[in-house]
């Protein structure tokens, strides 16, 4: 379930529902601030994906694995999504900095 806020940010940024749905399923969870989770696809979530779905898929699809949401751990719903740059990497500190 999004939140309106999602649901705009998913569209201003074109992240599909199967993207969503292929954080949900593969994505690797950092904690966010207030109650929330960060999911993300890592180089382990990648190897998982291209192992169910095969190298053509990743080698198609490999702008989707930029994305990341927050959910709430409360009521799973997603709070926002968004893509992640190169400059930026996955840490506590950058997770922080996303909700501070």
């Amino acid at each position: 379930m999004r939140s309106k806020h999602a649901q705009l940010r998913a569209q201003q940024r074109g992240i599909s529902r199967e993207t969503e749905e292929l954080l949900h399923a593969y994505g690797e969870k950092k904690p966010a601030r207030g109650g929330c989770v960060m999911k993300f696809f890592s180089k382990r979530s990648i190897d998982r994906i291209e192992n169910d779905f095969g190298h053509f898929f990743i080698a198609k699809n490999h702008e989707k694995f930029k994305t990341y949401l927050i959910e709430s751990r409360a009521d799973n719903q997603v709070i926002t999504l968004g893509k992640l740059y190169k400059n930026q990497r996955i840490s506590e500190s950058k997770v922080n900095h996303f909700y501070h």
